[in-house]
């Protein structure tokens, strides 16, 4: 007689033994008695065995698209164990569903746990893009806006906070968030938060405070700073980043050849196919990967071999 499959699973978790892929898969979008019986389990299950799961099931996923295991990680939101909390914060947010907004707001507030008031606040990020993108209802925009500035400003928060509130409030393309993001990169501990935000705003207004960041004599700001001009996608930054290629900092150059093939255009290509032949190895496969994306976001039907 064969297992059953809550049975099998208790007992490969409890073993730390790998779960066969059919067993995980029999997981995906459980409902009705199937549901019922997946809880029963999870509450035998230990917080470690019950993190592994979690884990695994996310991994599952990413392999086949098909699979849906959002019933299983919105079940662990209020998991007694921290961690687990935090995975599934993380996990159930890559779907941004508004009926769980509450839930992540009174996490942010109120979780016992500082980690997973981290997490809650950078997966409401989740949250504003699509709210940004998917044009939500203007009232729900503003409690996401109001809830991250009170984070950002709370008295006695910590750094992560700040941060994590930030840059999920620059999905947001309005005044305040813009403002914010201004106040923010005038102090010193959120510089490198507030140029990361600038990528994620998406808004030309940024892009004088991109290039002169390409310029700082902080190599890790001027990382950022190309990693930003990525996101912004706007050709006007493609001289300040074509600068970088010959950049002292390895990580510096490898961020600009990146953005380079994002941001696509004529200049661009250029640059990118004389770094195609460098000495260097690894800018040459960087330029070589960066030159793919380009020609896929200019036509996705196009498979041309690189020479």
């Amino acid at each position: 007689m064969a297992d059953d499959p809550y049975e099998e699973l208790e007992r490969v978790l409890s073993a730390r033994q790998e779960p066969r892929g059919e067993l995980l898969e029999s997981l995906s979008d459980l409902q009705g008695e199937a549901l019922a019986s997946f809880r029963l389990l999870w509450e035998r299950l230990g917080s470690e065995e019950r993190a592994t799961l979690l884990g695994k099931l996310a991994h599952a996923a990413t392999e086949n698209l098909i699979l849906d295991f959002f019933v299983i990680y919105a079940r662990a939101l209020d998991d007694r164990d921290s961690v687990v909390r935090e995975m599934a914060l993380r996990l159930a947010a890559e779907e941004a569903r508004i009926d769980l907004l509450d839930t992540y707001l009174a996490v942010a507030s109120d979780d016992p746990d500082r980690r997973v008031r981290v997490a809650a606040l950078e997966a409401l990020g989740s949250y504003t893009m699509a709210a940004q993108t998917e044009e939500w209802p203007q009232g729900v925009q503003e409690r996401l806006e109001s809830a991250l500035v009170r984070h950002l400003h709370q008295a006695g928060a910590d750094l992560s906070t700040r941060r994590a509130a930030l840059l999920s409030l620059a999905y947001l393309t309005t005044p305040r968030s813009e403002t914010e993001i201004r106040q923010a990169h005038l102090q010193p501990d959120l510089r490198d938060t507030a140029i990361e935000a600038m990528g994620r705003n998406c808004l030309d207004v940024w892009i004088p405070d991109l290039a002169a960041e390409l310029e700082d004599d902080e190599a890790d700001l001027r990382a950022l700073a190309a990693d930003a001009a990525g996101e912004l996608e706007d050709e006007r930054l493609v001289p300040a980043l074509v600068a970088r290629l010959d950049d002292r900092d390895e990580d510096v150059r490898m961020a600009a050849i990146e953005s380079l093939g994002l941001i696509g255009g004529s200049d661009a290509r250029a640059a990118l196919s004389e770094f195609m032949h460098s000495r260097d190895h690894a800018m040459r496969d960087a330029a070589r990967d960066a030159m793919e994306t380009l020609i896929d976001g200019e036509d996705p039907m196009r498979d041309l071999p690189l020479s």
